[in-house]
């Protein structure tokens, strides 16, 4: 069993982070609204006190998961700048068998978990969702996309629907057709174009 951290007026080293790491594990596992407060203290070690000290509320450290965790694994090859826009948007789908991504999409799993358009939680999905668009349309844009918007629009069905059947499906199978598609989305939208910005 766990041993909680003392629950005096310290919040504990790296507290905040053990329990935001403690939310992936227990969220992946159990889900968001099955997840306990006992159940994320006991995981990160920290008393019940630490834990409210640093998230008042599960909403609150739902959010701020979503805010900091969400689009982590996206974002880790989206800001690969080593490689050419195009080739990053193409290995954002590439990496969908990496171990980021055996687990539910934390973006998708939340807007699921919580139907309720006007909830905070749900709020802070759609946010996560935009700023993953605003991502994509950006790199479309780069990569010479003649409509950055409908690329960005496209790519980003592709990604939430790959990894909705990834939770189903045959790993290998959906990324190999998510990307054959993305591919086949960019290669349209380039040569539409007339250029390609991105070599």
């Amino acid at each position: 069993m766990p041993t909680p951290e003392p629950s005096g007026g310290s919040l504990g080293r790296g507290a905040r982070a053990r329990i935001l790491a403690a939310a992936q594990t227990c969220f992946s596992r159990q889900g968001m609204v099955a997840t306990s407060v006992n159940d994320l203290r006991a995981q990160a070690r920290v008393s019940k006190r630490t834990l409210y000290e640093h998230f008042p509320s599960k909403d609150e450290l739902l959010i701020a998961y979503l805010g900091e965790r969400g689009l982590s694994a996206a974002e880790t090859v989206l800001d690969r700048e080593q490689l050419t826009p195009r080739a990053r948007l193409l290995e954002l789908f590439t990496a969908l068998g990496a171990a980021e991504h055996a687990r539910p999409d934390p973006v998708l799993a939340a807007a699921i978990e919580f139907p309720d358009r006007a909830h905070a939680v749900h709020r802070a999905a759609t946010h996560q969702s935009e700023r993953l668009l605003g991502r994509l349309r950006a790199l479309a844009e780069a990569a010479g996309a003649a409509d950055p918007d409908q690329t960005a629009r496209q790519l980003a069905l592709v990604y939430a629907g790959a990894a909705a059947r990834l939770l189903v499906d045959d790993a290998e199978a959906v990324i190999g057709d998510a990307h054959r598609l993305a591919a086949s989305i960019l290669r349209a939208a380039i040569d539409h174009s007339g250029t390609d910005r991105s070599t």
